[in-house]
């Protein structure tokens, strides 16, 4: 849970870096994930129930979104895939921990 946690808030402040370097213009999204893994991260950490699910069914989501919008901006895309490689482990670790554990 703490690996989790950890990569939750990574994730969170990957997010605030990319706002911070490329503004809020065509990057809304990653503004609005930075306060959703924030608020995941504190959950997973304070093991409040359900809160792994929650994590799994977001980060999918966000791991989709990125995906399919990952070539709409024009920007260095470097931070993405970094955002995008921690987006995929927070999936892989969640479902570890939900079905495997």
């Amino acid at each position: 849970m703490m690996l989790l946690a950890a990569l939750l808030a990574l994730d969170a402040v990957l997010h605030a870096f990319l706002i911070y370097r490329f503004g809020t213009d065509q990057n809304v999204p990653f503004l609005i994930f930075a306060f959703i893994d924030a608020a995941l991260a504190l959950a997973v950490f304070l093991a409040v129930p359900y809160a792994v699910w929650a994590t799994l069914i977001l980060s999918a989501f966000g791991l989709a979104g990125l995906t399919v919008t990952f070539n709409k901006s024009q920007r260095e895309k470097t931070l993405d895939r970094v955002i995008w490689v921690v987006d995929a482990l927070i999936v892989l670790d969640a479902a570890y921990l939900l079905f495997f554990r």
